[in-house]
């Protein structure tokens, strides 16, 4: 019993000192990464963009404002089709852009943005794409954000098996 007394007479101690002693391998807080800055949409960009939306949903289309290649996609049966579409989603609500769109295929001044579009009964994104004179040259609605379609494909054999 003498022996028990004794042990843990020093093991109490040296139990308490072992917890009190900050841990060995970390001997500050884990930093916080810096966060990534939100894109900085453009006033007149999104200005559009809203407007756009809303003539979508209502049906009443400026096709003024589009580029002579989309303007042949521009049907009434479109517009109709997708203003019903839009028009279920409810009233616009907010308006987030999502930052820039790069294609590979425009020409060098198109310029291309991707917002989402909130509205009272879901989200939509809206992918829009200005020519070098300010026509739309490409507007798209598509229902999730998307950017990478990958096409599976077999793996090479490692050399050597």
């Amino acid at each position: 019993m003498r022996v028990f007394a004794a042990g843990a007479a020093i093991t109490l101690p040296l139990l308490l000192a072992a917890l009190a002693v900050p841990g060995w391998g970390r001997t500050h807080a884990t930093p916080t990464p810096s966060p990534t800055p939100a894109p900085v949409a453009d006033p007149v960009i999104s200005k559009l963009a809203r407007q756009q939306f809303v003539q979508w949903q209502a049906g009443a289309v400026n096709r003024s404002l589009y580029a002579a290649q989309v303007l042949a996609n521009l049907t009434d049966e479109k517009i109709s089709d997708t203003s019903q579409k839009l028009g279920e989603l409810g009233a616009l609500t907010d308006t987030v852009y999502v930052g820039r769109w790069i294609n590979p295929d425009f020409p060098p001044d198109t310029r291309g943005y991707i917002y989402q579009m909130r509205c009272a009964s879901g989200n939509v994104y809206l992918w829009l794409a200005l020519d070098g004179q300010g026509k739309i040259a490409w507007f798209s609605f598509k229902n999730r954000f998307d950017v990478e379609t990958v096409t599976p494909a077999p793996s090479a054999t490692p050399p050597g098996a």
